[in-house]
């Protein structure tokens, strides 16, 4: 039976997590894993809800280190009630993990080889469990739910004498039809996974070699084509902003948090700290994505994620590269190697891609070519340049700092021709990534580690149809993070620290038509987390977590009429305390059903 919601056409926008609420029964309580992402405001209207597993608990026996685990396979049928088109289609899933022990885990919902979800699980602490509730907009996706699919849900999660808590999730999709209200959108025509599983499943890269990759013959009248990527950082590489070049790691590795071994957390991992997507199609670079630098409630120390975990940890959110000016190669009816790699990887990471176009419906053959492609020619893709400045004082102590940078800039334009005539599409991109670490010994006893990063992209697409005006579409994306270690370390090894780490996410993105703006929207995310605690001399025992705090903001507006802010704090790792609608009108959020507060 289809539910029934009705939301005004502004809606209020809630905090996405309540406060602590014990459940029923024996168990000990469950806390909210606290987020400032809001819950998705949806179309006027019914809507139908379909179910894709219910209380799953995922948990086998075995090595608690695993890296694959038993999918939950079921398979899909579209909603009966309400065929579409749709005006929305949104995923729901809920989460919770009793108390115990037990590692974050990589969590991912696949659909016919398409990742629609791929995040991490909070961590409980001995005597309260964790629960939360994620949501994502996947109306462009809307092609993908039309028809009866094979899917799965992957957790892989172990249990053990040691590690004891299972994960029990429950998943739906909730469709909302189009009506005079609410129209429908125009998603995608088409999704292409780039897995080789028929349900669907990450790919593994030891290394900037490696890569996932599909062989896809599209339909010949393809106008548009983006490629939306996921590349979660695993292992060695779980940390990779923490890492340095191999020639710096033997004299900075004893300012690490942990004492050095392969897979160690905030380690001096070798192999420099640059990491980036490239996109390529048959072999010729196509466009470029930076990583973001998701941090898990297990990352670093897990005392500075309870109870709200680091920004996008439980819901990830792919990067679109716009691979528009290849349409008239894709468009030739052959068979065409589309593939993903990330240079500078490091054992490892995991990869999930999908390929959505956008078809011309009054032709049944487009045609076209690449006329310039800056970045096809570029033999240095990858390849920081490092700074190394340290020195050894007089009484043998390492100081001084590494810088790691990067700049791109490329250019890519493609012509094809349609039913509406001759279309240009050039896509541009200037990207800058730093990361800047600084050692000090003020004394024998104390190590002071500074990481300064910053990540900033520039996209911008612009498309001319015939004689017609131009449109232009800009996002850019900064990533800044700031972590800042002190050790105080006693006589046995074991040591004190001190933790400090800062995150941010901002996203702006504007669109013109003929020079003039027809929209703009900017979000911005911060996170800021504090923690001291006792850690043994291998660093792998933290105890006696003291001086904890959290806050973590969200402020977001766009020229549909939106505002939404968010703040929420906590201190020594208990209930958060939320302040909301700051800055807006009324001191109310409201935000418009079509709006998007996301990247």
């Amino acid at each position: 039976m289809p539910s029934i919601q009705r939301v005004p056409f502004m809606a209020l926008a809630g905090l996405s997590l309540a406060s602590v609420v014990a459940w029923a029964g024996p168990a000990a309580p469950f806390r909210e894993a606290y987020s400032t992402e809001p819950r998705l405001t949806r179309p006027p209207g019914p809507s139908c809800a379909v179910p894709l597993f219910t209380d799953h608990a995922f948990g086998e026996t075995g090595d608690p280190k695993a890296m694959t685990a038993t999918p939950l396979t079921f398979d899909y049928q579209p909603p009966k009630a309400c065929d579409g088109p749709w005006a929305k289609v949104v995923l729901e899933m809920d989460v919770s993990v009793p108390a115990g022990k037990q590692y974050d885990r990589t969590a991912s919902i696949w659909l016919g080889g398409t990742a629609i979800y791929f995040g991490t699980t909070q961590e409980p602490s001995a005597d309260v469990g964790a629960r939360w509730h994620v949501e994502r907009d996947l109306t462009d996706y809307a092609a993908l739910f039309r028809g009866a699919r094979p899917g799965q849900a992957i957790v892989n999660n172990w249990l053990s004498d040691r590690y004891t808590s299972a994960i029990t999730a429950s998943a739906r999709l909730v469709f909302y039809p189009a009506g005079a209200v609410a129209p429908a959108v125009a998603p995608a025509d088409a999704v292409y996974p780039l897995s080789d599983d028929p349900r669907g499943a990450a790919t593994v890269v030891q290394d900037g070699a490696q890569r996932l990759h599909g062989s896809l013959t599209l339909p010949r009248n393809v106008t548009r084509a983006y490629l939306d990527v996921i590349a979660q950082s695993q292992g060695n590489d779980e940390p990779w902003y923490t890492c340095i070049d191999d020639a710096d790691v033997t004299r900075t590795q004893h300012f690490a948090l942990e004492s050095p071994y392969d897979g160690a957390p905030l380690q001096e991992c070798g192999g420099g700290n640059l990491r980036q997507v490239l996109v390529a199609i048959d072999g010729q670079s196509a466009g470029l994505a930076p990583v973001y630098p998701w941090t898990y409630t297990g990352g670093v120390d897990p005392n500075l994620w309870r109870p709200i975990p680091d920004i996008q940890t439980l819901n990830f959110t792919p990067y679109r590269v716009d691979l528009t000016p290849f349409a008239g190669v894709l468009d030739d009816g052959r068979p065409h190697d589309v593939s993903v790699r990330v240079l500078g990887a490091n054992r490892f990471f995991n990869l999930a891609a999908s390929l959505l176009i956008y078809q011309d419906h009054d032709a049944r053959v487009v045609t076209g070519k690449v006329l310039a492609n800056s970045l096809a020619t570029q033999t240095d893709l990858g390849t920081p340049r490092v700074d190394s400045a340290l020195r050894e004082t007089r009484d043998h102590r390492v100081e001084g700092h590494v810088d790691t940078t990067r700049h791109d800039h490329y250019r890519i334009l493609g012509e094809i021709t349609t039913s509406r005539g001759t279309i240009r599409s050039e896509v541009s991109q200037t990207a800058s990534f730093a990361n800047r670490q600084t050692f000090t010994r003020p004394d024998a006893p104390t190590w002071h580690q500074l990481i300064d990063q910053s990540t900033q992209v520039d996209d911008t697409t612009t498309t001319h149809v015939g004689d017609g005006p131009e449109t232009r579409q800009r996002r850019t994306l900064t990533y800044p993070l700031r972590l800042h270690v002190i050790k105080h370390v006693a006589d046995d090894g074991s040591f004190r620290g001190e933790i400090d780490m800062s995150q941010g996410l901002v996203s702006v993105r504007q669109r013109q038509r003929d020079g003039h703006d027809v929209f703009d929207s900017h979000l911005d995310i911060a996170m800021h987390s504090h923690d001291e605690a006792d850690f043994n001399r291998m660093g792998s025992a933290i105890t006696h977590p003291r001086d904890q705090h959290a806050v973590q903001t969200l402020s977001f507006k766009d020229s549909l009429g939106s505002c939404l802010t968010m703040h929420v704090a906590s201190q020594k790792g208990q209930d958060a305390v939320l302040k909301q609608g700051q800055g807006c009108l009324g001191a109310l959020n409201l935000l418009n059903w079509r709006s998007r507060p996301s990247p």
